[in-house]
């Protein structure tokens, strides 16, 4: 895990929110610091023709691929492994592993809305 900073800074037009992290240790949280920095571009994902989070997205499509695994299945395309790489699980089996996948989903919506609040002020 790792300890997040929030600064927020106005000016007279707008509100600026940036949540930085202390140390950036996974390939998820590396690309989600990447994309704030406008240094990666995340594909655009839109359902109903609306779009919608890419992080947000992947969170979905991989919790319910690691519960699908927790159930002793597997899934084509990616694998515990790579999910576990990911997101900096630890664990033997994808059951150990739910838990703290649902951590890190839960703390990733939690900060999505904080940020659209301040963005919307």
């Amino acid at each position: 895990m790792y300890i997040q900073f929030i600064y927020v800074s106005l000016s007279p037009n707008h509100l600026n929110t940036i949540i930085m992290s202390e140390k950036a240790e996974t390939p998820f949280e590396v690309a989600q610091e990447q994309v704030r920095q406008k240094q990666l571009q995340t594909p655009t994902v839109s359902t109903g023709g609306k779009k919608i989070d890419y992080f947000g997205y992947q969170l979905a499509v991989h919790k319910f691929n690691l519960s699908i695994m927790s159930r002793g299945m597997t899934c084509r395309g990616i694998t515990f492994t790579q999910i576990k790489k990911y997101y900096g699980l630890k664990g033997r089996s994808a059951k150990d592993c739910l838990p703290q996948f649902l951590e890190i989903m839960e703390q990733y919506q939690k900060n999505l809305q904080l940020n659209q609040v301040l963005n919307h002020n």
